[in-house]
């Protein structure tokens, strides 16, 4: 019994300690469809967002991302047609655009891609059509 109750109290000790995303449905198509859905965390008594995924209707897939503690995006962001293939992903450093950004047509071929440094066009961009040729080239 003694066993048994130490087991209990590491797991729950253990299960405090991680440092899990409380899931929150913030608006829904149905009861049963959520269509935006918030993961809070908290650190150093603060709670945030810390990412977020919005869905269509149907269920789909719409974006996802991640916040930093202030609530600025931060991290990767990906878009979705409603066919589910890719619309868009890109990343942020604290609120503004950073990196590679890269767009596709909704048949799944690249449609741009290019580079952002502080929030700002940068570097070279590519420019392509619906049967992925390339159509422009273009230096920021």
């Amino acid at each position: 019994m003694k066993y048994s109750l130490a087991l209990i109290a590491i797991s729950l000790m253990f299960s405090a300690c991680t440092n899990e995303p409380e899931r929150v449905v913030e608006s829904e198509w149905t009861p049963e469809q959520p269509k935006l859905v918030a993961f809070f965390l908290e650190e150093n008594d603060v709670k945030f967002k810390q990412s977020e995924e919005k869905y269509y209707e149907d269920g789909a897939m719409e974006y996802s991302g991640s916040y930093d503690i202030e609530g600025n995006r931060h991290g990767e962001w990906k878009y979705y047609y409603t066919n589910g293939n890719i619309w868009s992903v890109g990343n942020y450093a604290n609120g503004a655009k950073t990196g590679v950004k890269q767009v596709y047509w909704p048949e799944g071929k690249m449609r741009y891609e290019g580079f952002f440094t502080d929030d700002l066009k940068s570097g070279h961009w590519k420019f392509y059509d619906k049967d992925g040729s390339l159509i422009e080239e273009m230096d920021y």
